[in-house]
């Protein structure tokens, strides 16, 4: 569980800077081609990576209180608007989103991974959403300005989640340089 106040808030940004540095080291590596901290008007994201001509939008959040994971619903709540933030920013098809935490948001990684697995909006919807995922696809859609599910299922197509503990990321970077 988080700490109170200040000293969570600290604790996040340290994640999200170490983040920022991993992904500093795919510039430096030439594996992206550059990097953009907090661009101006362009809200929700710590920074884009531009890669092969098309831009990947990092939002980082380190944890939710209390939760132990990330599920729609806290995904899109009066302190935090990843879904709608990300929604925005992915009306651009060059444009890709990526939710990165120590804590898995299952929910809205199943539902893109499922979306890239399946070859069209007819397959997705008959073979790959039980009713469970499908209540789950219409919560999204819900919170995403109401979109069609056609929009909700290609915007999801360019959405992927990271799950990186802190200490895996601290030792990854430490190799990587």
């Amino acid at each position: 569980m988080p700490l109170p106040g200040g000293a969570s808030d600290k604790i996040g940004n340290r994640y999200e800077g170490r983040w920022t540095v991993y992904c500093m080291i795919d510039v430096i590596n030439e594996k992206a081609d550059a990097i953009r901290l907090e661009p101006p008007g362009i809200n929700g994201i710590e920074f884009y990576l531009r890669r092969n001509g098309k831009l990947e939008y990092h939002q980082v959040k380190r944890q939710k209180s209390g939760r132990g994971r990330w599920t729609l619903s806290a995904l899109e709540d009066k302190q935090v608007q990843v879904l709608s933030d990300f929604w925005k920013n992915l009306r651009d098809p060059n444009v890709s989103c990526v939710f990165v935490s120590t804590q898995d948001a299952d929910e809205l990684g199943e539902l893109a991974n499922r979306t890239r697995d399946s070859a069209s909006w007819q397959e997705f919807e008959h073979q790959f959403l039980n009713n469970e995922l499908s209540n789950k696809f219409n919560l999204l859609r819900q919170k995403c300005d109401n979109c069609s599910e056609i929009d909700a299922y290609e915007a999801l197509k360019r959405v992927y989640v990271q799950t990186v503990g802190e200490d895996f990321l601290v030792d990854t970077i430490e190799n990587r340089l």
